[in-house]
């Protein structure tokens, strides 16, 4: 059954009933032509149908049918009948900064238990999002994802009150990519009003690309169309979006990084590196959590090949710590290694995932800020977690399962299925941690959860049971803490690079 309209400062949308809750699909929030930088939509007068997800953002396995213009939409999930003004969730996804979309993550479950108001977005991927062309005099403007992301906030700031939801208390929200998103978001001069908090799950430890690389790639990219540089703004999307990948696989091997994009320190769109932003104070009044899984690097392990971030990663902690630290480092992690951990990828794991997130929580709590970090640990009986254990993904998996079930994934193409009730327990206990963010800007009671701060340096462990741990304890804390002293390097970002992206949100 179709909802009344609401209006809209763009025009009036109907949407569909689910049960107690309120569904608009594939809201069109901004429209904008290949290398351009989004305008808002042309406005409308009759109520426009949105009970079906939009056009997704160019792709690869997406291309052939892809509409450029119309892929900037977002959905909304919403309690009928609140009686009140309800806290906002705004989710961006993740996928390596060249897939996903909104259309994986139904947010009707988390909307009706908040109860909150949903919203998840497209923005625009790969070559269209990331690619620096301005410096070349090709593009209108750089970082272009970002800045979509930036008039979906704005958008939801102006309108989420008349789909009951406060535009005071908006949660920025991600996961993998869309983490590093939130990360730089959260600094901008452009975001400062319109969120309340930011939530980051399994975000690298280093969000941003130097202007350099983003140049490099752009140059790589335009060779490729030799004969007429100008041509990349008209051709077809295969024939771009193959360009890309021939250079990605040259980049893999011949970069500090391995990656091709991700959101660029360009002075203008974002001008400062979002962790002095946070280590500065200027956030100091928005609560963080930070949140990643215990075999992050599984997945990528078992890639095939298995990703350049694994060899970027072991390359980075050799150029930090010399070659006699990594082995001292790897002979730690094997000795003190679980009987089911593989020490070489939870190695990797701590490098690339989750000291750079201690690091970051570290620079909020000094500089003031309320900061919450957690390790999601349950293996998820879905695969690829089945198989891989609590990999990159695993804790997104269970924040969007609609209990008893885990939700199917249309564009990453994999189903859903009957969860275990020690899926249900962890999921439950994940879930209403989330909501209680969203809603109070603490994810549980201080007895349970304390916060991060200096001397006190709580770990949540999201898994049977839930539970905390000291962060800063143990064999490997200690190896990591004195060649780091020996090195005089810091800790965290002497073993990520200063480019860093990740392969898929899964």
């Amino acid at each position: 059954m179709l909802t009344n309209a609401v209006s809209t400062t763009r025009g009036p949308i109907v949407g569909v009933e689910q049960g107690a809750v309120r569904a608009f699909k594939g809201v069109p929030f901004a429209i904008a032509r290949r290398f351009a930088k989004a305008t808002p939509p042309h406005a409308w007068t009759e109520p426009h149908r949105c009970t079906a997800y939009g056009a997704f953002a160019p792709q690869p396995g997406h291309l052939d049918d892809a509409i450029e213009e119309s892929c900037l939409s977002l959905n909304i999930w919403t309690p009928a009948g609140a009686d009140r003004p309800l806290p906002v969730l705004l989710f961006i996804h993740g996928g390596a900064f060249v897939t996903g979309g909104g259309a994986d993550y139904d947010g009707a479950f988390l909307a009706a238990h908040g109860p909150a108001v949903i919203v998840t977005i497209n923005y625009r991927l790969g070559p269209l999002g990331f690619l620096q062309l301005h410096r070349h005099g090709l593009g209108e403007a750089n970082n272009l994802a970002i800045s979509d992301a930036l008039a979906a906030l704005d958008w939801v700031h102006a309108n989420i009150a008349n789909f009951g939801g406060d535009p005071d208390a908006v949660t920025l929200s991600g996961q993998s990519a869309g983490a590093s998103m939130v990360i730089a978001l959260a600094t901008l001069p452009q975001a400062r009003g319109k969120f309340a908090r930011a939530l980051a799950l399994s975000a690298p430890g280093r969000n941003i690309m130097s202007a350099d690389h983003a140049d490099d790639v752009a140059r790589r990219v335009l060779a490729e169309f030799e004969r007429d540089a100008s041509a990349i703004a008209s051709v077809p999307l295969p024939q771009l979006f193959s360009a890309v990948e021939k250079v990605g696989r040259r980049l893999a091997d011949e970069t500090a990084s391995g990656t091709v994009f991700g959101p660029v320190l360009d002075g203008t769109v974002i001008p400062r590196e979002p962790g002095d932003v946070f280590a500065d104070g200027s956030l100091r009044d928005i609560p963080l959590w930070l949140g990643s899984c215990r075999d992050e690097m599984v997945m990528f392990l078992k890639s095939t090949p298995p990703a350049a971030m694994i060899r970027v990663t072991e390359r980075n902690v050799r150029a930090a710590y010399g070659d006699a630290g990594w082995e001292r480092l790897l002979a730690y992690y094997r000795a003190t290694a679980r009987v089911d951990e593989d020490p070489y990828e939870a190695l990797l794991s701590d490098a690339f995932w989750h000291r750079p997130m201690a690091d970051l929580a570290r620079h909020h709590a000094a500089a003031g800020g309320a900061v919450w970090l957690s390790r999601f640990d349950h293996r998820p009986a879905l695969e690829p977690f089945l198989s891989q254990g609590p990999t990159h993904g695993a804790d997104n998996a269970c924040l969007w399962a609609h209990l008893p079930d885990f939700i199917d994934r249309p564009i990453l193409k994999r189903e859903g299925g009957p969860m275990t009730p020690a899926d249900i327990d962890v999921a439950a206990r994940f879930q209403a941690s989330v909501l209680r963010f969203v809603t109070t800007g603490v994810p549980d009671v201080a007895e349970a959860w304390p916060w991060f701060e200096a001397g006190k340096e709580p770990l949540a462990i999201f898994g049977q049971p839930f539970h905390i741990v000291p962060l800063n304890e143990g064999a490997r804390f200690r190896v990591w803490g004195e060649l780091s002293r020996q090195s005089g390097v810091p800790q965290a970002r002497a073993a990520t690079s200063r480019i860093s992206t990740m392969r898929s949100d899964s």
